[in-house]
């Protein structure tokens, strides 16, 4: 362990992959985000108890103050304030139908999200448009972000 290696031919070479362990948490503000989003269909942001501002997602303490924050409930919708239009898939093929993806700002809080646009065409799109989320069918909802299909305009 406190051997010093400084010749690079005398590092270890492995053949074929190396298998990596990891879990992935979305901690505690994270966590009842998305059971709230799974169980009740309902978007959770997170408020400063001392200076008010809404953090979105939700954290457990103000980034600003660092004062304890409160869960709120938020609507979900949002104003599109930037986006883009994808017509190749990640290995350059054409896709069917383009995919709109868009930084929403999210109603209510400091906050934003990036996802799909759905039910609108690329050239119908707008900065500045109202949107809503279109959610799972309850039952099929998993407490993913993928519980969210898409957001549509309002």
């Amino acid at each position: 362990m406190i051997e010093k290696i400084v010749n690079p031919k005398e590092l270890r070479h492995w053949d074929g992959l190396i298998d990596v362990y990891w879990i992935y948490t979305s901690g505690t503000a994270g966590d009842y985000f998305f059971k709230k989003l799974k169980e009740e269909g309902k978007f959770t942001a997170a408020k400063c108890k001392k200076c008010g501002r809404v953090y979105f997602p939700p954290r457990i303490y103000c980034e600003k103050d660092l004062s304890e924050t409160e869960f709120i409930e938020v609507s979900g919708e949002g104003t599109v304030r930037a986006f883009t239009v994808a017509r190749l898939d990640v290995y350059e093929k054409p896709l069917e139908k383009p995919e709109i993806y868009a930084i929403i700002d999210i109603d209510g809080t400091d906050g934003c999200i990036i996802h799909l646009l759905g039910e609108v065409e690329p050239e119908e799109v707008k900065v500045g448009m109202k949107v809503k989320p279109v959610l799972k069918e309850k039952e099929k909802r998993e407490g993913r972000i993928t519980d969210i299909l898409y957001f549509k305009p309002a």
